[in-house]
């Protein structure tokens, strides 16, 4: 029995609707796009090209850090390519199946969970700057000054992580929105969520 011999037919396989085979396009190329964005971008702090004492110790910590970051984003590629290659080989039906809308959903919880967990919890006016041990703001004139309880942005966190529940659900279980709607708004969560945590944990993608 060869390879392809054991691969269903797609004619045997249930059908999609418009919006599910939409929604699963949309999860797959933003799965795939999200990790090739990620591993591009851990790539410098993966090699870390720089030298002497100093640099061989940063290289240390940013090297694990790229790493992880690394396999994070090839796990989601080979996980979006797959869902595409999924995608393509079922047929489309108006009565199809539209299990694809809840990929959706969750690919903007998902998303939005991670732009809150990103957020600094505490921040400082202008002229300060934050203390990494006890969360206080220090300024940076030549007489210190201190703001013993720094700002925090909890409500912040706590806002973008319920905004995100909230519309992952509604694009999840709503079956009549609009599919272009659908996927812009996941493919917008997805695409911000991702460019934020590259910048918070291994920097800027460099050319």
């Amino acid at each position: 029995m060869t390879a392809s011999s054991r691969i269903t037919p797609r004619e045997e396989l249930e059908p999609l609707s418009v919006r599910g085979r939409a929604a699963g396009y949309t999860t797959g190329a933003c799965a795939l796009g999200a990790g090739i964005w990620l591993m591009w971008s851990s790539w410098t702090a993966l090699t870390c090209p720089l030298g002497g004492v100093r640099g061989r110790a940063l290289c240390s910590s940013t090297t694990g850090l790229g790493g992880l970051m690394f396999m994070f984003g090839a796990g989601l590629a080979i996980a979006g390519a797959a869902v595409l290659w999924r995608t393509t080989r079922r047929l489309v039906d108006p009565g199809g199946l539209s299990g694809w809308t809840w990929g959706e959903g969750v690919a903007i919880i998902a998303g939005g969970l991670t732009l809150a967990l990103m957020i600094p919890m505490y921040h400082c006016p202008a002229g300060y700057d934050l203390t990494v041990v006890f969360h206080s703001c220090r300024s940076t004139t030549q007489i210190p000054e201190f703001i013993v309880h720094a700002p925090t942005r909890s409500g912040w966190k706590l806002g973008v992580a319920a905004a995100a529940l909230a519309l992952g659900l509604v694009v999840a279980r709503w079956r009549r929105i609009p599919w272009p709607v659908a996927s812009l708004v996941t493919a917008a969560v997805v695409g911000s969520a991702t460019w934020y945590l590259a910048e918070r944990t291994v920097g800027r993608a460099t050319l």
